[in-house]
């Protein structure tokens, strides 16, 4: 084979290896949001009551929003509703609470503020990660269903890894931000579907 033909052939691999990629990108995020999308809730209307509430962790700031992160807002504002409405009776705070970045404290913080009771909170304090809040919702808190409380994107993921672990799980969607503010977020969001496939296939 001549050199000008080896060329000719990794030119053409590199081309293809963007394509690739991105193909591989889509299929996880179709794979995810149909397999979430019977289990997802936008009222709580048909909502069991009687389940465990768990609220997946984000900062509570972020830059450019005087009145703090909107998506953790959100996810307080709506874990507070299926409390008062009395869908559920515990909720479990879930997130990264390392000495220097405590989201579990700020999310129990806020929903006092919002009327729940600290006594109907708990905080999971070890759930630096989606996959380890659901993880840790079936093994250490032996929940066998549960409300997962997030935005729909996010819930999509969380459902995926719950139905890997069994745990009967539905999703209430959190009030979202647009694309357009949001879409570091949603570009993130994209690639952690890809991780999360490749975590699970892994175990």
């Amino acid at each position: 084979m001549t050199i000008k033909k080896i060329v000719v052939r990794l030119l053409g691999s590199i081309l293809l290896l963007p394509l690739a990629l991105f193909s591989i990108i889509i299929a996880c995020d179709i794979v995810i949001s149909t397999e979430a999308a019977p289990r997802l809730y936008d009222t709580t209307d048909n909502l069991t009551k009687g389940r465990v509430c768990i609220v997946l962790g984000t900062t509570p700031y972020r830059k450019g929003y005087k009145n703090g992160n909107p998506y953790f807002n959100y996810r307080i504002e709506a874990a507070a509703k299926l409390y008062k409405e009395k869908i559920v009776k515990k909720i479990i705070v879930s997130g990264d609470s390392s000495k220097n970045y405590d989201e579990t404290s700020k999310m129990l913080g806020a929903l006092v503020k919002r009327g729940v009771p600290r006594s109907a909170i708990r905080r999971d304090t070890k759930g630096k990660s989606t996959l380890q809040s659901i993880k840790r919702a079936k093994e250490h808190y032996k929940l066998d269903s549960c409300i997962i409380v997030s935005q729909k994107f996010h819930n999509e993921r969380a459902l995926f890894i719950a139905n890997h672990y069994q745990l009967d799980a539905v999703g209430y969607n959190a009030r979202d931000i647009n694309v357009k503010k949001g879409y570091r977020v949603y570009f993130r969001e994209k690639l952690a579907r890809v991780k999360v496939i490749l975590d699970i296939l892994r175990k």
